[in-house]
């Protein structure tokens, strides 16, 4: 299954990308794509909850089942002054 990651923030600077395609087994959840991206990042848990996501322009929970051709937003925290 193949689905289309957008990043935006701090996560597009530390991937040099705005986006690519992500090859996920059938059935991966929200939770399984933030785990491949967090070994791509060199990155542990700290502060994945601050990370939002949103399905098909939809924010969704970590436990989001993802199906093929889905548009995935990952959209760390903002910060500002």
């Amino acid at each position: 299954m193949e689905v289309e990651v957008l990043y935006f923030g701090i996560v597009r600077e530390k991937l040099s990308s705005g986006g690519e395609t992500v090859d996920l087994p059938a059935g991966a959840t929200v939770a399984d794509l933030l785990e491949v991206l967090r070994a791509r990042l060199g990155t542990d848990n700290r502060g994945a909850g601050s990370i939002r996501v949103a399905v098909n322009r939809e924010y969704v929970d970590s436990g989001h089942v993802l199906r093929d051709r889905d548009e995935v937003a990952v959209i760390p925290p903002v910060s500002g002054g």
